[in-house]
């Protein structure tokens, strides 16, 4: 099971992001109440994906590496009460 994406590269207001953690059971990523879009509901799914080795997040999300540049994203899988850790390079990921 996916426990944790974590990027130093998320940052928010000049403040690094905390980690997108996830719980037992269905998770749901939700959007202002006033249903603004570009807030990054999109992204996170494409962070999944790419967490299970998927590569849309390099193909898809063309703006974040031209502002963000390349960067790690670290995941946290927990596999019968043991947790691995992985990371993954936006320029490896083939």
């Amino acid at each position: 099971m996916l426990k944790m994406i974590q990027c130093d590269k998320f940052i928010e207001n000049g403040i690094i992001r905390p980690p997108i953690t996830f719980g037992q059971g269905l998770n749901t990523i939700l959007g202002t109440n006033c249903g603004a879009n570009s807030i990054g509901k999109s992204t996170v799914l494409m962070l999944v994906d790419f967490a299970f080795g998927g590569i849309d997040y390099i193909r898809k999300s063309v703006d974040i590496h031209t502002n963000i540049g390349r960067h790690v994203i670290n995941f946290t899988f927990e596999f019968e009460d043991e947790l691995y850790y992985f990371s993954r390079a936006t320029e490896y990921y083939a």
